[in-house]
């Protein structure tokens, strides 16, 4: 993997979409590759990595809030209209930064990014090929009506922003999830009762039409475990020899 790679984060808030950056970040260092992380959201009050790039240089929600008397979900909103103001200038500072790869920490409201202008317009105007890591927190995968409205919306994902989305279950060193998952893949939805069984089995068939087969990558920003697979399931992306069954 020669060319630069931006892995823009993507996930549901308190999903460990921040951690990852800087644990993914890490790993990938310790392996020799070069690293650049961004910060694209405006709201963040901390972050636990060193950022190339923050967007809190142009906008942040706290200020909005009080000069503008906003309350939080006004000032994300006119944060992201601040943002899709000046993407073309965004958009090339954060070019500037060289790297084997760049990790893009996105909005802790996806939303935000994905619905709005700011996601899709700065990813395609960011060069490099991309990729989006959908991290999944193993609290919204307790039962089998989970799983076809998470794989639902990594499709949304992959449509908005144009782009091969992963799945990703974090904090996997805490909850152990990933084994659950997959027992929930195996339950028919036939066999959950009632209209929201029904509903999730005509999701689930659609899904199933529709979406890449990919294997869940379990993850844990605490250990470590499952950087490596995460690692090597980015490669395959852009390796026509690649196999993420």
């Amino acid at each position: 993997m020669l060319q630069l790679i931006n892995i823009y984060i993507v996930g549901p808030a308190g999903s460990g979409k921040s951690t990852l950056v800087q644990s993914l970040g890490s790993w990938m260092e310790s392996k020799g590759y070069s690293v650049s992380r961004v910060n694209l959201d405006p709201g963040a009050e901390l972050i636990c990595y060193p950022a190339d790039f923050d967007i809190r240089e142009y906008v942040i929600v706290t200020e909005l809030m009080r000069k503008e008397q906003l309350g939080p979900n006004g000032a994300l909103i006119r944060a992201a209209e601040i943002v899709e103001s000046r993407l073309e200038e965004i958009s090339k500072r954060i070019g500037s930064y060289g790297a084997d790869f760049r990790i893009l920490d996105t909005p802790g409201q996806m939303e935000i990014f994905l619905f709005r202008g700011f996601g899709p317009s700065l990813v395609s105007k960011i060069t490099g090929r991309s990729v989006c890591v959908f991290t999944i927190d193993p609290s919204l995968a307790l039962t089998r009506l989970d799983v076809p409205v998470i794989k639902l919306l990594a499709l949304v994902i992959e449509l908005r922003l144009g782009i091969p989305t992963l799945e990703v279950m974090t904090k996997s060193d805490i909850h152990g999830s990933a084994a659950s998952w997959q027992t929930f893949e195996g339950v028919p939805l036939a066999q959950v009762e009632g209209l929201s069984g029904e509903l999730a089995s005509s999701l689930s068939s659609v899904v199933g039409e529709l979406e890449k087969k990919r294997r869940l990558i379990p993850v844990s920003s605490k250990t470590g475990e499952g950087m490596e697979g995460l690692y090597k399931a980015i490669g395959e992306l852009f390796c026509s020899c690649g196999d993420l069954t």
